[in-house]
């Protein structure tokens, strides 16, 4: 298709660098809390409260159908809302007081109770309210990513700047807890002194970024006159767009590879090299150097990804570059041989860090261009209900993704009675082996065939801007027949 050239983007908004950086805070809790629970929730649950494994994937299956019904209503919610202080930003100030408590009560010492029922429903209501608290939180601010600006090329480089902060908080979320399982390994930190430090400390390091965000952000498009109501029909609704549907699939299954990564990643590496450590850094344990490795790569691949968004190479193709090196990574870690020098592992770690990186940061830079896509379809700018739609599945699938975990754990005879310096028998790491190497196989090829169907460019993200600026004037009737016919291209494709 030949673009049209006549229309200059609209002149950037200036956004002072205070705002900029309380913007890109709030990432640290909306990563950080994902990736300290990926990482940390199912072993406290089984080696900690010694829940058996099957138990524990259920209890976060249930918490997540939970968080996933949420996040549409917590989305309409949003939208609906009218204050002084904008619809997302008054939710995100809330939760950041809420996230304390929260937390506080999501990791309650209980592993002296005994009666394994009364701990398993104890779980489940504390998840149920930890989750409520996060979907205050993530909905409007999700959302938000497609308000803060209407120029495109700075609401990118600001969610950018996000999703590397972000990056950053996971690896304090991956650094920090596993160095405080060595020290409950050794014995010098008890139980009831990890679950403290890990509800408190990180209760604390979630909480205050989120309130300076809620009180020094602003929304920035135009609200819509029409209030939304939540239904079934209106959910369905965000599933007519065809890039939307394509964006959802690439998200969720990249997605749910990450989190059963993470549950699985520092109980497996402890358990294959035997609890090696590495004297050179002071005795740090080999889980949280392969840990380290991954979030390291991913770091330094993200200038290399800047570089390729302001060259306009197209999201989804930054998407599938990163793919390949995922999967040799990940796979040659999940059958890393036994025999072999457990320090090899940083390597593939590390290999797969650089695609984990390009992968991890797309889908979220390319949802402002859905939701610009989806206002020029519908005329109608509701972004709470198709980030309410993208959390819902991801929560869902990483719901059962987590639960089918616990299920092969058990079947591959996972001891949950053993403690976190114990190891598990052989059969158990071979589970691991294949819930690693299958789910990144299986669910990586799925989410680039999606990628590849994604047929949207920075340079045609600036014309859905231009024609979503015809259409709020209402002169979509007076496009040229250049125009006109670019239109029509942009809705087969987009549509």
């Amino acid at each position: 298709m030949e673009e049209s050239t006549t229309h200059t983007p609209a002149p950037p908004e200036k956004i002072g660098m205070g705002e900029k950086v309380a913007f890109a805070c709030g990432e640290i809790y909306g990563s950080g809390a994902v990736a300290l629970l990926s990482l940390t929730y199912l072993l406290f649950l089984t080696q900690i409260l010694h829940i058996p494994a099957a138990w524990a994937g259920t209890i976060i299956m249930i918490s997540k159908i939970w968080d996933a019904i949420s996040d549409p209503l917590m989305g309409v919610i949003s939208d609906n809302t009218r204050t002084r202080f904008g619809r997302r930003r008054p939710y995100i100030f809330a939760s950041g007081f809420l996230i304390i408590v929260a937390m506080m009560i999501l990791f309650m010492p209980i592993q002296s109770w005994q009666s394994t029922g009364l701990k398993i429903t104890y779980v489940i209501v504390a998840y149920i309210l930890y989750s409520t608290v996060s979907t205050v939180f993530n909905v409007p601010y999700l959302s938000l990513t497609s308000e803060i600006s209407q120029n495109v090329k700075v609401r990118s480089n600001m969610n950018f700047a996000r999703i590397a902060v972000g990056m950053l908080a996971c690896a304090v979320c991956y650094l920090i807890p596993n160095e405080l399982l060595s020290l409950h390994r050794a014995g010098t930190l008890s139980d009831t002194g990890f679950c403290f430090a890990l509800s408190l400390g990180f209760g604390i390091f979630f909480a205050v970024p989120v309130i300076v965000s809620a009180c020094m952000t602003r929304e920035r498009t135009p609200l819509p006159e029409q209030k939304s109501t939540f239904s079934f029909k209106n959910f369905a609704r965000t599933f007519r767009l065809k890039c939307f549907r394509r964006l959802l699939i690439m998200y969720v299954f990249s997605f749910v590879c990450n989190e059963i990564i993470a549950s699985l990643l520092i109980t497996f590496v402890y358990n294959l090299s035997g609890g090696a450590t590495v004297a050179a850094l002071g005795g740090m344990s080999l889980g949280t150097l392969v840990n380290m490795a991954m979030l390291v790569s991913a770091g330094v691949i993200m200038p290399v990804v800047l570089v390729m968004l302001n060259k306009k190479v197209p999201k989804p193709v930054i998407f599938l570059c990163g793919l390949p090196l995922y999967l040799i990574g990940a796979v040659s870690l999940a059958f890393f041989p036994a025999s072999q020098n457990p320090i090899l592992m940083v390597v593939c770690a590390a290999i797969a860090g650089l695609g984990y990186g390009m992968v991890q940061v797309i889908p979220w830079l390319t949802f402002p261009d859905i939701v610009d896509v989806a206002e020029l379809k519908s005329n109608d700018r509701n972004p709470g209900a198709y980030n309410g739609t993208m959390t819902f599945f991801k929560k869902f699938s990483t719901g059962v993704a987590v639960f089918l975990v616990g299920q092969v754990l058990t079947l591959a005879g996972y001891d949950e009675s053993l403690g976190t310096k114990d190891f598990q028998p052989a059969s158990a790491v071979r589970g691991m082996r294949i819930a690693i190497g299958a789910s990144v196989c299986v669910f990586l090829t799925i989410a680039a065939v999606a990628a590849m169907l994604i047929r949207i460019t920075t340079r045609k993200s600036e014309r859905i801007r231009y024609y979503i600026d015809k259409q709020r004037a209402g002169e979509l009737d007076q496009l040229t027949d250049e125009e006109t016919q670019e239109f029509a291209q942009l809705k087969m494709e987009l549509f």
